[in-house]
């Protein structure tokens, strides 16, 4: 069972994972109005919800994924491995899993690291607005990205995750986020490369990102986007964890 739970792990890492001073505020302001123009602009305001259907490719296997996020409200993933499928929900401050993989089918209570991060994943438009939200950001320099010329933007969050953005000087998309979390009480980094940016409703994603984590040094884990919908109408119950 070691395998299966060490997966069960890094899902939910990878699930959790696919988001100086006054003499740079203008600047990182310039460039993040840019960013926000190129990924939809105002359109960005009018989204509310959003699932994605995706497929993880990990350890050799195809792994589906169906993630439901309501904008700063909620947020589920129901990930399906070797016939079982994995749950992971929260709903303002409280979380759950179901992990049939380690024997038990019944809803858990996640920790309090897991629960903080999958909330700041119900923010679905990014930096728009960032200080109304009462995010901080710093530009932190220019950078040579595979190629591409991009701004490395630093994006704090209330709770003091960090979040390092490489937004491409020619498209305004971000290429690249590194990202540090916190998974079962161990620190951990992430690289999420992102490529293949369509247009759903007006609104630019990209359909195709590339993961590495220091959770499994040297391995690299695709994830393709199968389609995504915007603003569908979502029952909030299915975030409340089950009896």
């Amino acid at each position: 069972m070691q395998r299966p739970q060490n997966l069960f792990k890094l899902l939910a890492f990878l699930i959790i994972t696919c988001l100086a001073g006054a003499a740079n505020a203008q600047n990182v302001d310039d460039i993040i109005a840019k960013h926000i123009k190129a990924m939809g602009g105002e359109k960005l305001g009018k989204l509310q919800s959003m699932k994605i259907s995706a497929e993880m490719d990990i350890m050799n296997m195809k792994v589906p994924i169906t993630t439901t996020i309501v904008q700063n409200k909620g947020f589920r993933s129901e990930t399906t491995v070797q016939g079982s499928t994995i749950v992971q929900a929260v709903s303002g401050t409280t979380g759950w899993a179901i992990n049939p993989m380690t024997g038990n089918s019944k809803a858990t209570a996640l920790p309090a690291d897991a629960v903080k991060s999958l909330t700041n994943e119900t923010d679905l438009t990014g930096l728009y607005n960032y200080k109304e939200k009462g995010y901080k950001v710093t530009l932190d320099g220019e950078e040579d990205l595979a190629g591409a010329k991009v701004y490395k933007v630093t994006m704090t969050l209330p709770d003091g995750v960090r979040r390092i953005n490489y937004i491409s000087k020619d498209t305004f998309y971000i290429l690249k986020i590194v990202a540090q979390t916190s998974v079962n009480g161990q620190e951990i980094m992430s690289e999420n490369v992102q490529s293949d940016f369509r247009a759903v409703d007006g609104i630019y994603y990209p359909f195709t990102s590339e993961v590495t984590t220091s959770a499994m040094p040297g391995t690299k884990m695709g994830l393709k986007i199968l389609a995504i919908e915007m603003n569908p109408k979502v029952d909030p119950k299915i975030f409340e964890m089950p009896q």
